[in-house]
């Protein structure tokens, strides 16, 4: 009787859940689908579409220049011979002057244009530059489209074309710029013959940044290619390091369709460029562009699912209930029929353990989150610690600006002179000092960071001391904290050798015991009296401040917030004969 009672209830409740929710779940589906499909295409080739309009209208600014010199015999003959021979006469300078404003024209212009160059076939190895006039390939910074010219300068099937370079644009710094080149051959009037090119240098963030506001989707990636699959542009996420993806499109036909790569589906649409031999290209993850239809999918077997969990329990609750209500009434008149005591009416029982467990699982959520803020407090504490302690040894100064004082010094006498030296050597000591101050350094970098300290100290005192250096270079490459060693030795030039008549020794002995690296710096200068060393002992010891001597007691800190309290320095001194400063901590 229970079971037939359930199943008539099942029925009862499912199906009214069920049907509606089939229905419209799979009109949804369907629909969104067909409209989805429908607009891929059309959206993704729209902004190709405009991709290749943007770039390419950015591209032609070439042709401008090349009529300059492509319908202008004399312009052409004059130019060559200026390369051929320089400037001989003021005709020469005011032919020259007209060359350096057509070429200067679009860079003061369009902010997305980096340089332009007009080389013409000359014996001398010289081209005209935007910005710098007369340049020679043996002494510019940028000389590699030289080759990509030569290459193709007798190929008559390509006259323009555009390629991906990466160059530094000054000597001095080692930062490789994306330049988007574009090319164009130029042509004496009357002839088929290359005897020239027009360079002009486009900045690759600019085409880039330019790709990515096209984008229609967040997880979109666009891609400008050339016939060897190389990348000249890229849209920002595209990951330009893996090729797999763009490699497996080769395999593809026609400007649309589904692509398999490291089991994930992707839209990929296409569009070529013939005048610049380009290929445009949209990829997109399916699961993105099909998100509506699966977010549908999902929440239709959701919903099916939760009607037929919503089904079970109202059929067993109302089966459960109506059988025993039945089952009470039978009991009840059976009871009456034999005259035995009437059964107790069913009391309401309420779920306290439910209640109990959520409390507990709360109070254990709760603990465990200020755990976690309390390590992450503790983090931070410890990480501004060591910014602070660090900014107060070395202050954070302008690099580019002692460069160029640098250069001035040098410019001043023609030669190196002891300030262009020492702007040198604090250069150097800044330009280490402003790297991240967690970041641990091999002993071979502190040694030479200290050495340029050393060497400044050397011309502000002049015959006031010498440094000897002893150690295995074989220990060199440990991992040690950074700006160890500096703070010792400025320690014992201030405290122990400045106010001190005569030369002194400064001695650094670093050796490898066991798991553990120890560094001792002597010096035979002032030393230090027994009152006053007592003091730096104490604070030491405490992490206190000294004023006196600031670079000891934040070193002091710094190896203790690294390696642990039991890692820390130790002084030794006596007074009239010199001081020792000795630290021993784990090899890393």
């Amino acid at each position: 009787m229970r079971r037939k009672f359930f199943v008539k209830n099942l029925m009862l409740f499912i199906l009214p859940l069920l049907i509606p929710v089939i229905m419209l779940g799979s009109l949804s589906i369907t629909l969104t689908r067909g409209f989805i499909t429908d607009d891929i295409n059309t959206n993704n080739k729209k902004m190709l579409r405009q991709a290749k309009e943007s770039m390419e209208l950015i591209y032609n600014e070439i042709d401008s220049l090349s009529l300059n010199f492509n319908m202008n015999a004399y312009i052409s003959i004059r130019l060559k011979y200026i390369l051929d021979n320089g400037l001989m006469d003021y005709s020469s300078l005011d032919v020259l002057n007209i060359f350096k404003n057509i070429v200067d024209a679009p860079i003061n212009s369009k902010p997305y244009i980096q340089s332009i160059y007009v080389y013409i076939d000359n014996k001398q190895g010289n081209f005209l530059a935007s910005g710098s006039g007369i340049s020679n390939l043996s002494t510019t910074e940028d000389s590699t489209w030289y080759d990509s010219y030569m290459k193709n300068r007798d190929n008559n099937n390509i006259n323009t074309w555009v390629e991906i370079r990466h160059i530094n644009l000054y000597n001095f710094i080692n930062r490789p710029v994306n330049l988007v080149t574009v090319y164009k051959k130029t042509y004496t009037s009357g002839s088929n013959i290359a005897d020239g090119v027009i360079v002009m240098n486009i900045k690759g963030d600019y085409i880039d940044n330019m790709l990515s506001g096209l984008m229609t989707y967040n997880d979109q990636m666009a891609f400008t290619l050339d016939d060897d699959n190389n990348i000249i542009s890229s849209s920002a996420g595209s990951n330009k390091s893996d090729m797999g993806i763009l490699e497996k499109l080769r395999s593809q036909t026609g400007n649309f369709s589904e692509l398999k790569f490291k089991n994930r589906l992707f839209v990929v649409s296409q569009i070529n460029s013939d005048r610049y031999s380009l290929k445009y290209i949209s990829i997109v993850p399916r699961q993105t562009i099909y998100k509506v239809p699966n977010k549908l999918f999902l929440i239709t077997v959701l919903f099916l699912l939760a009607s037929l969990v919503l089904g079970f329990i109202l059929s067993y609750y109302f089966t459960r209930k109506n059988y025993n209500n039945l089952k009470a009434i039978i009991s009840t008149i059976e009871s009456a029929e034999n005259g035995a005591e009437l059964p107790p009416l069913p009391s309401r029982v309420k779920d306290e353990y439910g209640y109990i467990l959520q409390n507990i699982i709360k109070t254990f959520i709760e603990q465990s989150y200020l755990k976690v803020q309390l390590s992450e407090k503790k983090y931070k504490l410890k990480t501004i610690e060591m910014l602070a302690l660090q900014s107060q040894i070395n202050p954070h100064f302008m690099f580019n600006t002692l460069n160029t004082i640098f250069w001035k010094a040098i410019s001043l006498t023609g030669e190196q002179n002891e300030v262009s030296k020492m702007i040198d050597y604090l250069a150097n000591i800044l330009h280490f000092s402003l790297g991240n101050p967690d970041k641990t350094i091999t002993l071979s970098e502190e040694i030479s960071n200290t050495i340029s300290y050393i060497e400044i100290q050397k011309i502000r005192y002049k015959n006031k001391f010498r440094v000897i250096w002893q150690y295995d270079d074989k220990i060199t490459q440990n991992k040690i904290i950074k700006l160890l060693l500096q703070p010792l030795i400025e320690n014992s030039i201030y405290h122990g050798i400045k106010g001190k008549d005569g030369a002194s020794v400064i001695k650094i002995k670093i050796t490898e015991d066991d798991s553990h690296l120890k560094i001792s710096v002597f010096d035979n200068g002032l030393g230090i009296d027994s009152g006053t060393l007592d003091k730096i002992r104490k604070t030491l010891k405490e992490n206190g401040e000294y004023s006196g001597h600031i670079g000891l007691t934040n070193t002091n800190k710094r190896l203790k917030l690294t390696y642990g309290e039991e890692f820390g320095l130790s002084i030794r001194s006596k007074h009239g004969r010199g001081t020792g400063i000795y630290i021993k901590i784990p090899i890393s």
